[in-house]
């Protein structure tokens, strides 16, 4: 594998780090906003909320089982 190959991934496993954060954190702020009672706020709003948050839990997912194949892609090459 090149320099340059390596270098691609090790930027792809950042980035995707980051947007595994994000999504996180993003899950979090929508979980909490469908627990947290208001004034006008219907079931159907509370269940768009956690779709939402768990939605953004599994691509999250996703991006966290990529970068262990990546990581595990630069293991056996080095």
């Amino acid at each position: 594998m090149s320099k340059e190959m390596v270098r691609n991934i090790k930027d792809k496993i950042a980035d995707f780090k980051r947007f595994s954060f994000v999504l996180l954190s993003l899950s979090a702020f929508l979980y909490i906003g469908s627990i947290v009672p208001f004034e006008g706020k219907e079931t159907a709003d509370q269940l768009i909320l956690l779709s939402a948050s768990y939605t953004s839990i599994g691509v999250a997912l996703v991006f966290y089982r990529k970068i262990s194949v990546w990581k595990k892609k630069l293991n056996t090459n080095q």
